[in-house]
């Protein structure tokens, strides 16, 4: 197995991601390409005031969703307002997301076994059409809203992060170009674009997070070797090692 490091460029969570390779004596650099910041909070408070009003749900496509969700409104609660709602439901893209919704006492959390948008259209849509709230960055994929409110349902989405890339162009991307990382784990759609904007020639091999962040980076025309059917952190760290094995 290479001894080259693996780069790791999301906007956080990092941390997670090479603990979860270290356990396989992989090496790790974090360095991000993205920079996340919080959206309008009218648009946060107006999220708000619809979880008091629906009987509907709640959908999360990304962990950052809820955490800057919960920051604009603050010092309100977003976990009290959950709990005043008996009739609010709840559906995550993934068990990491899940688990952020169970950490403000959701426990019951709808997850699709194929952990992508495309996976939870597919299982939101055997549901009776309904309403939903979803809190969203500005770069999140119209697949999920677009394909529920084809059959019926009424979507609510806002923007409650902002992904740009990192107004300095990292270090890293000097290393790339220089042959000093063995492969890339690409997150998300956001990250891919991020990538291609410092290194939209690179060769290097890309490993990634689900379906849609492969669908984007091939897109843009980077060279995904694969992606994790399941994103958890254990599930990417074991296909980066399969990876490096070939």
């Amino acid at each position: 197995m290479t001894t080259r490091p693996v780069l790791l460029i999301r906007g956080s969570g990092n941390d997670r991601d090479a603990a979860a390779l270290a356990l396989l004596s992989i090496p790790t650099v974090s360095e991000s390409f993205t920079e996340i910041t919080a959206g309008e909070k009218v648009v946060a408070d107006h999220l708000l005031e619809l979880v008091e009003e629906i009987e509907g749900w709640v959908i999360l496509t990304s962990r950052n969703g809820l955490d800057y969700w919960k920051k604009l409104i603050y010092p309100k609660s977003l976990a009290q307002a959950f709990a005043r709602n008996s009739k609010l439901k709840f559906a995550a893209i993934g068990a990491g997301t899940a688990d952020a919704l169970k950490s403000i006492g959701m426990t019951e959390v709808l997850i699709p076994s194929k952990q992508s948008s495309e996976g939870l259209l597919e299982l939101l849509s055997t549901y009776p059409a309904s309403t939903a709230i979803m809190p969203v960055g500005n770069l999140a994929r119209n697949t999920l809203p677009n394909g529920l409110s084809s059959t019926g349902w009424n979507i609510h989405t806002g923007v409650v992060y902002i992904n740009s890339p990192v107004k300095v162009t990292p270090a890293a991307v000097t290393g790339i170009q220089n042959g000093e990382f063995s492969l890339v784990i690409v997150r998300s759609p956001s990250a891919a674009r991020a990538f291609a904007h410092f290194l939209p020639t690179a060769t290097i091999r890309l490993v990634c997070g689900d379906s849609s962040t492969a669908e984007t980076a091939r897109e843009l025309a980077l060279n995904v070797v694969g992606f994790a059917e399941d994103p958890s952190p254990e599930s990417i760290a074991n296909l980066v090692a399969r990876t490096l094995e070939e």
